[in-house]
């Protein structure tokens, strides 16, 4: 098994473009230890704007970045030789193939395992556009299943698909790696591993599938309930809004006894899931006249010591005091916690990024 130290002798050689999932893989690859040589191709970071200077700064700590002369063919051949993976984004790949004037990578640099992380992947009619968290989510569906009963196409906020295509691309290349050198697997081939944020986004649709082979029929937004079970939505308190997630009927039975309602289950319109969700406005109704009438915090923690899942619907600046927050330490203090942390933890400590 890999160690942190065995992470300090891979070297990544990064080339990428501007934010996206190949930086932020390359950013998770620094907080494991693995140094990070980026090489820069994007304009100087005197033509960014503030937003994207901030962007910046988040994916590239802990990175060695190095302004490259694209024309030493030999330079930039011998950083590939010591390397151990190069990590490269549409453009990243261009540049280098340029360069080097090879298509063959993993065939010249054999103890190489390249690593492109791509919008849309290296193969298929899509490969050539510019993509962005925005275009994903709208071509892979997730913005014709998100928001309100009824509503516009509504993306999801952030960048949570380019955030999961880079832990699938840290994890796929670090088992090859690996992999690569277990001398149980003999001579392994030199490898080109292939990750986009497209593929990660239809990973989302974990509900939406089932629905739609199901039913034959493509599911819309339903806010916050959820497709295939009840009650699952967010609830009105009297000082703010808790969402409950019930998610089996054992679950469901305990929650009409802990707000007091225990002849719920045996109604009818109740009794089995299909029903609930036939019913569902009804349902909904029920458990609002009882979150209504209490405080977030009452709800939340009635609810959670009666194992049920149940959280409150915070805002940013209250998730920043929350103590649960505080105790996982994740905000990153070189930043002057302007910036989210390691989410790798060893031994109860986030990691830290290395600096030379």
């Amino acid at each position: 098994m890999a160690t942190l130290s065995e992470f300090r002798s891979w070297p990544v050689v990064e080339v990428t473009s501007n934010f996206g999932a190949a930086e932020m893989a390359g950013k998770l690859l620094a907080d494991l230890g693995c140094p990070v040589t980026q090489l820069a191709i994007e304009s100087p970071q005197s033509d960014l704007e503030s937003h994207e200077i901030e962007l910046h700064e988040l994916v590239s700590r802990g990175k060695d970045r190095v302004v490259t002369n694209w024309s030493d063919s030999d330079a930039l051949a011998q950083l590939l030789a010591g390397a151990a993976i190069l990590l490269v984004d549409r453009e990243g790949m261009q540049k280098i193939q340029t360069a080097l004037g090879s298509l063959e990578l993993c065939a010249r640099f054999p103890s190489l395992t390249v690593l492109a992380c791509t919008w849309f992947g290296i193969e298929g009619p899509m490969a050539h556009w510019h993509g962005s968290e925005e275009i994903v989510q709208a071509v892979t569906g997730i913005m014709s299943i998100t928001g309100p009963l009824g509503g516009a196409p509504t993306r999801i906020a952030g960048a949570p698909m380019a955030f999961s295509a880079a832990m699938y691309a840290v994890t796929s290349v670090i088992a090859a790696v690996l992999r690569k050198r277990d001398p149980r697997d003999g001579d392994e081939p030199a490898r080109l591993l292939d990750v986009s944020v497209y593929d990660a986004a239809l990973s989302f649709h974990s509900s939406s599938l089932p629905v739609y082979f199901l039913t034959g029929q493509a599911p819309a937004g339903v806010g916050n309930r959820h497709r295939m079970w009840a009650p699952w939505n967010s609830y009105q308190c009297a000082d703010g809004w808790v969402i409950v997630c019930t998610g089996s009927n054992a679950n469901w039975v305990r929650l009409c006894e802990t707000i007091g309602r225990p002849e719920m289950p045996g109604d009818p319109l109740f009794a089995k899931s299909e029903d609930r969700l036939t019913n569902i406005d009804a349902l909904d109704a029920n458990i609002t006249a009882w979150t209504l009438c209490r405080p977030v915090a009452e709800v939340e923690q009635v609810l959670n010591d009666a194992s049920i899942a149940a959280g409150s619907i915070l805002a940013l600046h209250d998730v920043l005091v929350h103590p649960q927050f505080l105790t996982r330490n994740l905000l990153d203090g070189a930043s002057n916690g302007r910036h989210a942390g390691p989410v790798f933890h060893l031994n109860r400590e986030p990691l830290e990024p290395a600096h030379d």
